[in-house]
């Protein structure tokens, strides 16, 4: 774990200043710990992503006193290299194959394997207390808490991490990975892992409190398998091996408003009640057995009828909220590291979200949307790209992760659980995350909006939930 100033991860200058950047290679030697080929062809869930910007997360942490700060940054670095050895491919790169046409994850250098890592200190007024309590992000400040991930040309690394010392004793923990190489469960699994190893040491936690993951494509089945993600690369990636010109993103990034909202158990259940007493009222017209709703669908349905109310839409325009689920169907491992969901659409007139029955009209059509998903994983994948394209973006929310992501309970490193949490790269007005909250059955929900929308996006949230 050399210093070196020449490897990349760095975040942007100014917000935070370098103190140090190394690379943490995996502990045990690769060849030991290595499952399998060391050339991994990517599937056909994993190949739409690999034009995408990475995920990028943030952790922050209140510590007892500034001077554990170093201890922490060792504890992270030591644990990381240990849970590496299992993770391997989130310790290699993304490589195109000329000859083939083909974007690997090529694992086969040993020399190369390693993560960047990134020591950083916040500039002045970044108090972790603030940047915990705020509703309204900080985005300057939560964006340079998080490390550069160049994915625009292969090869290119696939993870880098940053750890930055904060005011007030704080410490931030950020996050980049490439989406092509795991989806929201898979990274889940591995932060869990790393938050593992690093509170019970060095030894075996990792594979006693989770399993060694299983990263062979050959688990995702498909007539056409190798041909259908290549079609499906080409059609995002036309110029391999440039797969990014987006630079973009950051500066959209800026210019949005980002709100946070923690809905606690009783809140939740406050909500599902009014989206079935709805539906009740509705019974003696309606025909057929009607699903009980999820917590996924529920606040999905609470973000996206407020995104409709702040959008000022009208009866007669459509609406559409995409998100991801997970293609249990097919019967993937829990440890697969690897991209194992797809693409499902909810769609409805604006009117009908605006009406009384908005919530349930909303929370019909998320359903609709994933029981599709779950009954015929892999139908109308050729088409979905080219669907969501023709999608209009100013009536278009999506919605990412999952309540069942419980980050908080799972990222403690052995100083304490984060007191936030949040997703950096959000980049699109109308897009939301979701994922488990602090206490027991509370859900976060973040979205980032126009500024001009946000105001009337919080009231339709307190008016919706009663907070």
């Amino acid at each position: 774990m050399a210093e070196s100033s020449s490897i990349s991860g760095a975040p942007p200058a100014g917000v935070v200043g370098v103190i140090a950047v190394s690379r943490v290679a995996p502990a045990a030697a690769p060849a030991a710990e290595r499952e399998g080929d060391q050339i991994i062809k990517l599937s056909f869930f994993d190949t739409p992503w690999v034009a995408s910007s990475p995920v990028q997360l943030v952790f922050l942490y209140e510590l007892p006193s500034a001077d554990d700060v170093p201890a922490a940054v060792r504890r992270l670095k030591e644990s990381l290299a240990v849970t590496l050895a299992l993770y391997l491919p989130l310790a290699g790169r993304l490589a195109y194959v000329p000859e083939t046409r083909d974007v690997v994850l090529d694992c086969s250098d040993d020399d190369a394997l390693g993560v960047a890592f990134v020591e950083a200190e916040g500039a002045g007024g970044m108090d972790v207390r603030r940047l915990a309590g705020d509703e309204a992000h900080d985005v300057t400040a939560f964006n340079g808490l998080v490390p550069e991930l160049d994915v625009a040309v292969l090869p290119a690394p696939v993870l880098s991490v940053q750890a930055t010392r904060l005011g007030g004793g704080g410490l931030a923990v950020g996050v980049s990975v490439h989406h092509a190489v795991a989806d929201g469960h898979a990274l889940a699994r591995f932060l869990h892992a790393w938050a593992s190893a690093s509170r019970e040491g060095s030894g075996s936690p990792v594979t006693e409190s989770l399993g060694r993951p299983c990263y062979s494509r050959q688990v995702i089945v498909h007539p056409r398998a190798d041909e259908f993600a290549r079609e499906r690369l080409h059609k995002v990636a036309p110029n391999l091996p440039t797969v990014n010109t987006r630079k973009h993103d950051v500066t959209q990034r800026l210019e949005l408003a980002r709100r946070t909202f923690y809905l606690s158990a009783d809140a939740i259940r406050s909500l599902k009640q009014r989206i079935n007493a709805l539906a009740s009222a509705e019974a003696a017209e309606a025909s057929g057995d009607k699903p009980a709703v999820s917590t996924f669908a529920a606040v999905s349905a609470l973000g996206w009828t407020a995104f409709v109310h702040s959008k000022v839409l009208f009866p007669g325009d459509d609406t559409h909220l995409p998100t991801c689920a997970r293609a249990s169907t097919l019967q993937v491992d829990a440890a697969y590291l690897g991209n194992c969901v797809r693409g499902c659409l909810a769609s409805a007139d604006a009117g009908d979200l605006l009406s009384d029955a908005g919530l349930l009209r909303a929370a019909r059509a998320i359903q609709a949307g994933v029981r599709e998903v779950e009954a015929a994983p892999l139908a109308g994948l050729e088409t979905w790209l080219d669907r969501v394209r023709r999608l209009p973006l100013p009536r278009l929310a999506n919605v990412a992760a999952s309540p069942r992501y419980r980050v908080y309970e799972a990222a403690d490193f052995g100083f304490g659980t984060p007191r936030r949490v949040e997703q950096v790269s959000m980049s699109y007005d109308g897009e939301m995350v979701l994922v488990g909250g602090r206490g027991p059955g509370e859900v976060q929900l973040s979205v980032s909006i126009h500024p001009d929308c946000v105001d009337a996006f919080k009231a339709r949230i307190l008016c919706l939930t009663g907070m």
